[in-house]
């Protein structure tokens, strides 16, 4: 019998383009985001392309961190989408390049410590599908912890609040014997879903993990106020239409609706 142990990280959407963000705007982002709205591996990966042609010729630290992140956004994308395919290899692969060559510029910075955790999973869990244990992730999991702590101390905000949403889910979904901690989980998460409630993922997470730890009529609460809301309120960059977030938000309102189902069938 298989033992079935998956670390899903799904990463979804959320630029840190937030009120109060610090970081300064790329001036024409357009021509790249366009070609991230379309999805499609062909077209997110060429968005990737763009994205570190401009960086090349940014002048300023902050510039060149805020276009990494959009690269390793779409290359996310990419392996959400493409599960299971030569894209998603490729994707991986290039992402683990661009954050080698980030362990040479800012081997201290938020960014590359939350990116290396999500690609590092990320190729962990390619390595261990169809395996009977998943030993490459169990060889990683430590490191990834780390890099999501440490991504927490220097700047919670990446990815919109990514690391917490990262590191409680992953110990949502770890079992007890290898580490999970559901009360940490929760607290994770429950971050994650008070500081950017424009992220759908947060809201699935966060019910999903309060479900777990037999907390129903909360988890229905998330769940009911999450389909209420309407796509506009669940958007992380309002002010970037091409910025294409509908795969993600679809996604996630079907897990919510079929979340919301076991709990009443219960």
């Amino acid at each position: 019998m298989k033992t079935k142990f998956v670390v899903f990280l799904t990463i979804g959407v959320a630029l840190n383009s937030f009120a109060g963000d610090p970081r300064p705007m790329v001036s024409d982002l357009s021509p790249c985001d366009l070609l991230y709205s379309k999805r499609g591996a062909k077209s997110l990966l060429e968005s990737v392309a763009c994205y570190r042609g401009l960086a090349q010729t940014a002048a300023a630290d902050e510039l060149r961190l805020q276009l990494f992140e959009r690269a390793m956004i779409a290359l996310s994308a990419v392996v959400n989408d493409e599960p299971k395919t030569e894209a998603e290899g490729e994707a991986i692969a290039k992402a683990l390049q661009m954050i080698g060559e980030m362990s040479k510029r800012s081997p201290n910075s938020a960014d590359y410590f939350y990116w290396r955790a999500v690609f590092t999973s990320f190729d962990a869990i390619r390595k261990d599908r169809g395996a009977v244990l998943p030993r490459h992730m169990f060889a990683v999991i430590r490191s990834l912890q780390d890099d999501l702590r440490r991504a927490i101390d220097l700047n919670p905000r990446i990815h919109v609040y990514g690391p917490h949403r990262v590191l409680g889910i992953m110990h949502t979904r770890m079992p007890g014997i290898v580490g999970g901690d559901k009360v940490l989980a929760e607290k994770m998460l429950r971050e994650a879903y008070v500081r950017a409630p424009e992220i759908s993922l947060n809201h699935v997470g966060y019910a999903r993990i309060l479900q777990i730890n037999g907390k129903d009529s909360e988890a229905k609460e998330v769940l009911t106020q999450f389909l209420a809301k309407t796509d506009a309120e669940l958007d992380p960059y309002p002010s970037e239409p091409l910025r294409n977030v509908m795969p993600e938000l679809f996604k996630d309102r079907a897990e919510a609706k079929s979340l919301l189902e076991e709990i009443d069938g219960e």
